[in-house]
Parts: C-alpha cells; sequence; structure tokens
C-alpha cells in the first residue's frame, strides 16, 4: 500500500496483491458541530465531568515540567506547587500519603496534575488547584452525597446477639433503592470528587491515593475542598450511588457514605487558602467513611450500576457483578433482651442498618477489560415487539436446546445487561444468568450456572474502547414511522479519538430486517482491498477467533444510502440468480462455517447467515428499507 500523488486524485492510496492493483479514495466522515478549547501548552486532558445545576465543568490535567523542574506556567504555580509538599507533615494520613518532602529530594517529577473548573458557556478557568507532587488524577465524577448518621458503638456488637434480617425497605428498583439515606437532605450537592493515585521514586506502582471532594461557590467565587479521604492504592473508578460512592481502589470495591464524625474525635483541619481562588475547608461534621467493602481479583479499572447491581470491569479477569443488600441489625439492648426471652420495652431501640456487597456472578473468560456500562432496559411498550415469529424454517434467538427460556429470560425487563469493551479491540454484551436459571428449570436436564455472566452479543470493532457512558449525541425526537424503537442509550469513546455510539434495536423484526440487510451488503458489495467482512468484525482474542452475532454494523448499514438505485435493489433483491449464487459462494467460505447456530455457555441469538431476498421474506418494499435506514442516521 502506497499514497497517490495525482492531481486528478487527491488523498488518493494504491493498493497492490499478487495479481490485482487498486486505486482508492477514502469517504469523507460525517462531523459534529465541535467547539474546541485551547489547553496551555504542554497540557493533556485526563479526566472530565459536567455539574449542570451549577454549569461547571470540572477538568483534570496533566502538565510536563521543564528540564529545570518547573512547570511551563506561571511563578505563582511553581510556589503553590513547592507548598503543597509542606501540607503532608500537617495530615494525620501523612503515613499513607508519603512523604513527598523526602522524595522531592530525591528527584523531581516529570509531570505534575491539575484540577480546574470551567465555565460551561464561556469556558472561563474559574478556579484551579495542582495537586501534590507525584499525584495523578485517575477518575472524576459529580455526586450528591446524603448524610448518614454514625451507628452508635453498641452497633458493633449487636451482630453476636441477634441475626441480621433483611432490611424492610430494601427495593430492587433503580429509581428508589430503599436507602433511608436517599431521603435525607444531600449535605453536598452537585460536589465534583477527584480521585488520585500517588506513584514515589523507587515504586512500581500506586500504594496510596486520595479521594477529594470539592464544591464550587459561585458567590464568593471560590472552589472548596470540603472532605479528603486517604486510599490504599489508585481510585481507579468513581461512581455516584444512591448518596453514597462506589470507589474502585486497586483490587477492591469500597462503598463510601458522607457520615457524621465520631463523637469525641479531632476536629476537621482549619479553614486554610491554597492558592487563589481555592480554599480548603473540611467540613466540621461530616467526613467521608468506608461503608463496606469487596475484594475484586487483580485491578478494577472501571465500575457500572444498573440498579441494585454493580458491575466490576477487570484488568485480566473480565467482569464481576455485586448485588447491594441492606440488613437491619438488632441493637446490643435489643439482642440481649431477645437471649434473656425477657418482656420488650414499650419503646425498642432502634435497629441498625448494615450495608453489603454482595458476589453475585462472573464472567470466566479472561477478558482484559477496559470498560464497562450497563444497558438500560427495554421500554415496556416495545416487550411485545421483542420476539417476531420467525419466517418459514428460520429459527431466531435460540437456546441451544431450550428455545423458550432464553425467550422467557429475555423478556424479563429487570434483567441486568451490560456492554463491556476488552484490549483486544471487541465489545461484548453480557446478562445476569438468574433469570436464565429460573427460566431453564422448567426444561428436564437444563444445566446453567447461576454463578455466570452469559454472553449475549460479540463484535470486533477494530479501535480499543477506553470509556462508555450513557448518554446521546442528538436529542431525543421520536422518529414518527418508527417512535421509539431506535434508541441511543450508550456512547464511547476509543484510544484513536474517535466517538461512537451503541443504540438499542428494540423491535425483532425491525433488527431482523436490518441483520439481512447487513448480511446482503456484506456478501454482496465488494469491501475496501476485498477484506473478508466476516473475518474482520469476528471475535478476536489471543485464544480464539470466532463469528461475530448480536451486534448490528451502523456504519455499514448506512452505507446502502449511498449507493445507486440499482445496487440498492441488488441488494435488497438478494443477487440475479447464477451470478449472486457464484458471488455467494466465493465470499462465504468463513461464514459457511458458521451455519450452525453459534453459542456461547447455553446462550445463542440469531444472526443471518445467507443472502435472502428482503422484500419476499420479510414482505416490505425498498422505499421502506430506505426510511429505516434514514432513520438509524438521527441517532447520531
Amino acid at each position: 500500500m502506497a499514497p497517490v500523488a495525482a492531481a486528478g486524485l487527491p488523498a488518493a492510496m494504491c493498493l497492490a496483491s499478487e495479481r490485482r492493483l487498486w486505486l482508492a479514495q477514502a469517504d469523507p466522515v460525517q462531523r459534529l458541530h465541535v467547539r474546541s478549547h485551547a489547553l496551555p501548552p504542554w497540557a493533556a486532558p485526563h479526566r472530565i465531568a459536567h455539574s449542570p445545576a451549577g454549569a461547571v465543568y470540572g477538568v483534570a490535567t496533566i502538565h510536563s515540567l521543564d528540564a529545570g523542574g518547573s512547570l511551563t506556567s506561571t511563578a505563582s504555580d511553581v510556589a503553590v506547587w513547592r507548598r503543597l509538599a509542606l501540607m503532608d507533615a500537617a495530615e494525620p494520613q501523612a503515613n499513607l500519603l508519603g512523604d513527598a518532602r523526602a522524595a522531592l529530594a530525591v528527584c523531581s517529577p516529570a509531570e505534575v496534575a491539575r484540577f480546574s473548573l470551567l465555565d460551561c458557556q464561556t469556558m472561563d478557568v474559574l478556579a484551579s488547584v495542582l495537586l501534590r507532587p507525584f499525584e495523578m488524577p485517575e477518575s472524576l465524577c459529580v455526586a450528591s452525597l446524603a448524610c448518614l448518621e454514625r451507628p452508635p458503638p453498641e452497633a458493633a456488637t449487636a451482630s453476636a446477639g441477634g441475626a441480621p434480617e433483611p432490611a424492610a425497605a430494601a427495593s430492587r428498583s433503580s429509581h428508589n433503592g430503599g436507602d433511608p439515606a436517599s431521603a435525607a437532605p444531600a449535605a453536598l450537592e452537585n460536589a465534583f470528587v477527584l480521585g488520585t493515585s500517588i506513584v514515589l521514586p523507587g515504586e512500581d506502582d500506586a500504594r496510596r491515593g486520595r479521594i477529594i471532594a470539592c464544591t464550587y461557590d459561585a458567590v464568593q467565587q471560590q472552589m472548596r475542598i470540603v472532605g479528603s479521604f486517604a486510599t490504599v492504592g489508585a481510585v481507579y473508578a468513581l461512581v455516584p450511588f444512591r448518596g453514597m460512592l462506589l470507589a474502585a481502589v486497586n483490587a477492591r470495591l469500597l462503598l463510601l457514605g458522607w457520615q457524621r464524625r465520631a463523637v469525641g474525635a479531632g476536629p476537621a483541619g482549619a479553614v486554610r487558602r491554597v492558592c487563589d481562588g481555592v480554599v480548603c475547608a473540611e467540613d466540621p461534621e461530616f467526613e467521608l467513611v468506608v461503608l463496606c467493602s469487596q475484594q475484586t481479583q487483580i485491578a478494577a479499572l472501571s465500575v457500572s450500576v444498573s440498579g441494585d447491581y454493580v458491575a466490576v470491569g477487570d484488568i485480566m479477569s473480565s467482569v464481576s457483578l455485586f448485588r447491594y443488600e441492606e440488613l437491619v441489625v438488632p441493637s446490643a439492648s435489643r439482642a440481649n433482651a431477645l437471649l434473656a426471652d425477657s418482656e420488650p420495652a414499650l419503646e425498642p431501640p432502634a435497629s441498625q442498618l448494615r450495608r453489603r456487597l454482595v458476589p453475585v456472578s462472573r464472567d470466566y473468560s479472561g477478558v482484559w477489560t477496559t470498560a464497562v456500562a450497563a444497558v438500560p432496559s427495554p421500554l415496556a411498550q416495545n416487550l411485545p415487539r421483542l420476539f417476531p415469529e420467525p419466517v418459514d424454517a428460520e429459527v431466531g434467538f435460540l437456546l441451544r436446546q431450550h428455545a423458550t427460556s432464553y425467550r422467557q429470560a429475555f423478556r424479563d425487563p429487570a434483567q441486568e445487561r451490560f456492554v463491556v469493551a476488552d484490549a483486544h479491540n471487541n465489545l461484548i454484551r453480557m446478562a445476569r444468568a438468574e433469570d436464565i436459571v429460573a427460566a431453564a428449570a422448567e426444561d428436564a436436564g437444563a444445566a446453567v450456572d447461576s454463578e455466570r455472566l452469559y454472553v449475549e452479543a460479540r463484535w470486533h470493532l477494530g479501535d480499543m474502547v477506553n470509556v462508555i457512558r450513557p448518554g446521546s449525541l442528538v436529542m431525543d425526537i421520536p422518529d414518527p414511522e418508527f417512535p421509539g424503537l431506535f434508541r441511543p442509550v450508550l456512547v464511547f469513546g476509543t484510544l484513536h479519538g474517535a466517538i461512537g455510539v451503541v443504540a438499542s434495536v428494540e423491535d425483532g423484526k425491525l433488527g431482523r430486517l436490518l441483520d439481512r440487510l447487513q448480511t446482503n451488503m456484506a456478501l454482496l458489495l465488494p469491501t475496501p482491498g476485498l477484506w473478508d467482512y466476516a473475518q474482520w468484525r469476528g471475535f478476536t482474542s489471543d485464544q480464539r477467533n470466532v463469528p461475530a452475532f448480536g451486534f448490528l454494523d451502523g456504519d455499514l448499514i448506512e452505507l446502502f444510502l449511498d449507493l445507486p438505485l440499482e445496487t440498492q435493489q441488488l441488494v435488497f433483491s438478494g443477487g440475479d440468480g447464477a451470478e449472486a449464487e457464484a458471488e455467494h459462494r466465493l465470499k462465504s467460505e468463513y461464514w459457511a462455517s458458521y451455519s450452525r447456530v453459534e453459542a456461547e455457555g447455553d446462550v445463542a441469538v440469531f444472526s443471518q447467515m445467507a443472502v435472502s431476498d428482503i422484500g419476499q421474506r420479510e414482505d416490505v418494499s425498498l422505499d421502506y428499507v430506505v426510511r429505516l435506514v434514514e432513520s438509524l442516521t438521527r441517532l447520531h
């Protein structure tokens, strides 16, 4: 492959093989309206979060240092950065944070991190502060933390006298978690929470870090650092959860709360000015406290929440799923009364609420996870549309031996599903197996592992995804012809700077029609360089290369609108007789091995394996297919 320098073929390339020579041009890519904001020299953006209530962006950047060990910025920044090292000695967690002064005596860091607040409209810097030497930002979120009362000392001994009982207020709904803290007024409204890591010279990995909570006072135009929590490891992910905070710290998942300080505990630090527009003013009544924790595998890099379930993406051990539970623990006096079989008091002491994260299931395939995100449940009005009747002898949405079980499991709107990205540039959709077990129990001999996450779809993207977030790139304007059937639910970013959209097709017949169109275009039309489309989109890893299923390629399907009318008719009808059959045989050797239903464990999904006449099979017209594809283009 080589570029072509010709005036008649600008930006062209030449592709050569043993028998053929091609001249090709890359089509222009559709671009969104983007407004850029220049950062200071030698500054790289690392994390960003948005507070809609305050109309403020929180941005964590990393700045390079010059050869003399000073910032490529103003002299006042250098003085502030040097003064930050002196704060370690005055803090009670100095042993956890490490002695930055001693480390600076050995060597100077090559980079320094900064956290800034920017106005959403003007992009002006409202406040900015440098982090400590050798401290780097790892995660950032906006959270509203609720006030939690500290349990009395007798709560620690209550569990010995009485068994915990499930909390009556516990809920399995994602809208109301049953947490009493969710009904209490939030102590920290729209606070920016920053997770960091500290790696001193001579250390191979982060052994310490911090969770910093700060707010912005628009009246005084100040950033106020209201709380911090020292961690034993890097804080790789932060997610707000029912007035609390989930944090992934090395190989542990922590649940933190904004809890009242213990009686007799030392007072909060005095208010001190860090730099212009930034003050350190710890809350005198509340502090960040670990409510419960759970061990993960190697290193937890990403966290996502779906109702009561928390999915944790591990760097080497795929995805683990935990369930949040609340238990009512009797107080010590009540437990002693129960043991003594005495008469209960007129007003028994209040029971204590204990929180915990329980391991539920995990994926055992050893995927190197880079990002994970929960998939919203289908809309209630779309549930009857998910399972159309098969056409003729074709079969869709099969379980290997039990066809109805998977249908019943998929119909459950509360089923937790997650989209996972791995280091081999693949996208995977996984589902919790609990409901699948309940459905398969009706079938004799059905054996399904309840502690396993099942793969429902997999697909090779070709670029490494490092972040997935719920959201959309366009306004949610329902299509009058296809109302609510195509929903953009997730937005992802890749290592090479691309932004993509994951949309949910909540109509089984339309999904089957688009799958036929995708298959016809992949098999009947030439690809760039005559690459095998099925091999390119097939799931790829170090252990295996297997066909993709369960995903629709929006980029390929939308190319249907750019085809001439004659070519559209050819794709729509599935080709012309013997010529199409010969073309199919030429390109479908890989698909021939996929003539059976591909299964992952006991779950498999429908995918079109051969060229078909879309109009005859689905009883639709070419104009209907064009309008359908045009509706897809409005999702981004």
